[in-house]
């Protein structure tokens, strides 16, 4: 045993451990935001996090995406920002293109859609 072990020990102090709790003890924290709630439904977050990043971003890009995220993890905003891309949804996207083409429709066949 070293000699910080051995004085701790004499004089009766314990270092706290800092494990986490036994398994079941302790409910996983609801995802951050829906991409990483829907993400996780669809089984992307199951498995080993292997997959290793090095990126630079620039800092006010990272700091509002965190601030967002109320977390300065990098990996947790990496991870919150590939969930919204591979959990996007196409509709605000179809609509942006198509934004005054709708409008431009013949009022007798809007009237006939079901919406």
């Amino acid at each position: 045993m070293d000699a910080g072990h051995n004085e701790a020990a004499a004089s009766g102090r314990h270092h706290a451990r800092r494990d986490r709790p036994a398994t079941g003890s302790r409910r996983t924290p609801e995802p951050a935001t829906l991409a990483l709630r829907i993400a996780g439904k669809r089984g992307l977050l199951d498995g080993p996090k292997t997959k290793h990043f090095n990126a630079k971003v620039p800092p006010r890009l990272f700091d509002a995406a965190a601030k967002r995220l109320g977390t300065n993890s990098p990996a947790v905003v990496i991870q919150a920002a590939l969930a919204a891309l591979a959990t996007q949804d196409d509709l605000g996207p179809w609509l942006a293109r198509n934004m005054g083409l709708l409008a431009d429709l013949d009022p007798a066949l809007l009237a006939q859609l079901d919406i």
